[in-house]
């Protein structure tokens, strides 16, 4: 009986154990969703003060961006600006096909970042795995392409801060549900170990049956005449 309580106690305190990889996959799931709207380029010295000096002026008229709207460029500003060029229609051959390979990238980063969002609260850690794994190859692969065709960095512009935070959340999400899975694993077989001991431990009760004969009452000698 001791030993089962103190199972009880343990399997009390597992989902506890549970809340920490949780609240780390979700908080690693948020940033990844949020760094969509952060600088992943960032202007630098005098072309940054000049963006900042006339902030009123017109950047791009199609994507309706003024130069205030541009001292950081998120991959949202970004896809404003390539489905910008594509509508206007003056992307021709191999620009209009890198303009649709850009947009697909970042909109492949942005719906399953919000996915990752969603299964992490809903407790589904391997699609969580899956979507993270499916961003990554999204953001490198438009880095590169980025790298590649001079975008970044330029002597204009530098990384921002999304750059970082993007590998990090990835990290942090991947861990995050690998420990959770762990977690879960571990309370399953507790919860399983302590089902087993208490059915165990039970009483049996059973009736003395003698060869499906009915035991007679002793009789008690009759007194002798």
């Amino acid at each position: 009986m001791r030993d089962i309580a103190q199972g009880q106690q343990v399997s009390k305190k597992l989902p506890a154990k549970q809340l920490i990889p949780y609240v780390l996959l979700v908080v690693g799931a948020v940033a990844m969703a949020v760094s969509f709207f952060l600088p992943f380029a960032s202007a630098k010295g005098d072309y940054a003060e000049y963006l900042k000096q006339y902030g009123d002026r017109v950047y791009t008229a199609e994507a309706g961006l003024h130069n205030k709207d541009v001292v950081g460029l998120s991959l949202l500003t970004f896809l404003r600006i390539y489905i910008a060029g594509l509508q206007s229609g003056k992307l021709l051959g191999g620009m209009y096909l890198e303009a649709v390979i850009c947009i697909t990238l970042m909109v492949v980063i942005a719906v399953s970042s919000l996915l990752i969002l969603l299964f992490g609260v809903l407790k589904k850690p391997i699609a969580a795995i899956v979507f993270s794994v499916l961003v990554v190859v999204a953001f490198y692969a438009l880095r590169w392409d980025f790298d590649d065709r001079g975008v970044l960095p330029s002597s204009q512009y530098g990384y921002g801060i999304a750059e970082y935070i993007y590998p990090i959340s990835f990290v942090v999400v991947v861990a995050g549900a690998i420990w959770f899975m762990v977690s879960r694993h571990i309370a399953k077989t507790v919860h399983q170990q302590l089902a087993n001991n208490t059915t165990n431990s039970a009483p049996v009760n059973s009736a003395p049956v003698a060869n499906g004969a009915a035991v007679a009452e002793s009789v008690a000698p009759s007194k002798a005449e």
